[in-house]
């Protein structure tokens, strides 16, 4: 049987990250990325493409899109909830989703309000 992690071990693997939608919230073409961070551009069309980049470039595109990495794996529109939550006690962050819980449930009829 052949060992496929040891064929593939030096090749990086193809995760979900929101690269694509970071850039276009900051109204970046690849070609901006391509200047602003010195990588090649074959390399940024394959990120676009869905490969992770390697660390260097997940740090430098975090500083170009204003977030840190983990942000780079979490859609734009959802980095401002975990920026909210990222100095809060885990007593704070289990009250606060008791009440989002609240918020957002069912009535009795089964319907939402």
């Amino acid at each position: 049987m052949v060992n496929t992690r040891s064929i593939h071990a030096d090749k990086t693997p193809v995760r979900i990250h929101f690269i694509e939608e970071w850039a276009e919230r900051r109204n970046l073409k690849q070609a901006d990325i391509v200047r602003e961070i010195g990588a090649d551009k074959g390399l940024v069309s394959r990120w676009f493409d869905g490969t992770v980049p390697k660390g260097e470039y997940l740090e430098k595109l975090a500083a170009l899109f204003g977030t840190d990495i983990h942000g780079l794996f979490r859609h734009p529109d959802d980095d401002w909830l975990a920026k909210l939550f990222r100095d809060k006690s885990e007593a704070d962050r289990e009250r606060a989703i008791d009440m989002l819980k609240l918020f957002f449930q069912k009535d009795r009829t089964g319907t939402d309000g």
